[in-house]
């Protein structure tokens, strides 16, 4: 494992720009158009409450590799002084947890993988 020196909150913040792109390229390749209904959309998938739900999915599943589970781990620890407006504060560790993981896997050049957690992702997505 790669040592990790960006704290979880960082990793999260990226892990969620690349989630947010690839969910919304997904949505457009469904054909939506309508910036309005994308943002509508995205917001279910990307919301905080999603993440926990798809991320708890892929744990059961055991989805997830050894190295995964540590960087989760620190997403969840992490240290968050605000919390989403809709999600308990459980639910939006979970969600910083599944966004650092994937912000690590992007950062740290591990594209193979992130597409393949992505296109899961989007997989649980579509059907919430």
């Amino acid at each position: 494992m790669e040592i990790v020196t960006e704290n979880a909150t960082s990793l999260a913040w990226i892990g969620d720009a690349v989630m947010s792109l690839a969910v919304r390229k997904h949505l457009l390749s469904l054909g939506y158009r309508k910036a309005h209904v994308l943002q509508q959309k995205n917001a279910v998938i990307c919301s905080a409450k999603g993440q926990s739900v798809m991320l708890n999915i892929m744990m059961d599943e055991d989805f997830f590799t050894e190295e995964e589970k540590t960087i989760l781990a620190r997403g969840r620890n992490a240290t968050i002084h605000s919390k989403a407006k809709n999600a308990t504060y459980k639910t939006y560790l979970e969600a910083t947890a599944l966004e650092s993981m994937l912000g690590y896997l992007y950062l740290y050049g591990h594209q193979d993988r992130l597409k393949v957690c992505l296109d899961r992702i989007i997989e649980i997505g579509d059907s919430l």
